[in-house]
């Protein structure tokens, strides 16, 4: 079916590559590639017919170096949202996931993945060199929703991801975030989710840090349930009381940390399941619920009295 239009030559072949760059372009939503493929089809085709096609023309466009490495990471992840039980996807997602040379391994395993926005960036910042200079590694993760793939900035202390940089999108966040380092360090790393407003203390020993998360999948304060009014106040728009069930335990979201089993099975939850994530406002109690899909449940640990305090205040969508 797809090669009626880009397997062809003389005039046409033109015709075809213009469709086929146009196909690929980082500009056309998921949804308008599904319909450019029923339409030249001439029908509605069932996901496994379109998985297909679109592996036809990831190839075809492979081939014509219509792709660049934005480009194919982005047909990827949308191939495998498309058809996650496909014979193929295994192999589309080792592929997604490893890279030929990650990057080195940080210090004592654990990389710190300081969650934050454009507006508070400078506590990130501060953040960011607190942690560094205690020689742990870190990354600034905020959302640019106009960007298709992760974006760094050029020292490499923050990625822009391809989300909302809004509370309410602050699970698609943390998910983007674990998917991006997992792809930079590859699958033996351990990550600290931590909060920008987090407050580290002379008593921060971020080697005892890493041990706990080579000796546990997840640890941190375990809560059952949360406050369903907890996010008033916080989000861009306004959503009503929270008023789903808390069917698991989970790590409060100050700061978390995920040893690489948690890691990898969250990441492949959300490459492959993403709307498993849907509704799921807290993002700490998210990151519980998707790990329990696994049997992984968070080992308690108070981090109080080990240098790490959360900060009391809340900050509010309207503040200054």
């Amino acid at each position: 079916m797809s090669s009626r239009l880009i397997d062809n030559s003389g005039p046409d072949a033109r015709q075809g590559d213009h469709w086929l760059s146009c196909w690929c372009s980082p500009a056309t939503s998921f949804h308008a590639r599904l319909t450019a493929l029923n339409q030249l089809a001439g029908r509605r085709m069932k996901s496994a017919e379109a998985a297909q096609a679109w592996l036809h023309l990831m190839e075809a466009a492979a081939v014509r170096q219509l792709l660049s490495p934005p480009q194919t990471e982005l047909l990827t992840r949308q191939f495998l949202m498309l058809a996650p039980d496909h014979a193929q996807s295994e192999l589309l997602f080792s592929a997604l996931v490893n890279r030929p040379e990650p990057a080195p391994a940080p210090p004592h395993g654990l990389v710190f993945m300081i969650t934050s926005c454009a507006r508070y960036i400078d506590a990130a910042r501060r953040q960011f060199d607190a942690l560094t200079r205690r020689d742990m590694a870190a990354l600034i993760v905020i959302g640019e929703p106009a960007l298709a793939v992760p974006e760094f900035e050029a020292d490499r202390s923050l990625v822009r991801l391809p989300v909302e940089d809004t509370y309410e999108a602050l699970t698609s966040k943390v998910l983007e975030g674990l998917t991006f380092l997992r792809r930079r360090y590859g699958g033996s790393t351990s990550i600290a989710k931590i909060d920008d407003d987090t407050q580290l203390l002379p008593a921060f020993n971020g080697q005892v840090l890493a041990g706990m998360a080579r000796s546990h999948h997840y640890v941190g304060n375990a809560w059952r349930a949360s406050d369903r009014c907890f996010h008033l106040g916080k989000t861009a728009h306004p959503i009503p009381i929270y008023a789903r069930r808390s069917p698991a335990l989970f790590a409060g979201g100050p700061m978390y940390l995920l040893g690489p089993r948690a890691v990898e099975h969250l990441v492949r939850e959300w490459v492959f399941y993403p709307g498993e994530f849907e509704g799921l406002l807290y993002e700490d109690r998210a990151i519980g619920e998707g790990l329990r899909r696994a049997g992984i449940e968070p080992h308690q640990q108070s981090f109080a009295g080990m240098g790490i305090a959360p900060k009391i205040d809340d900050r509010f969508a309207s503040a200054a």
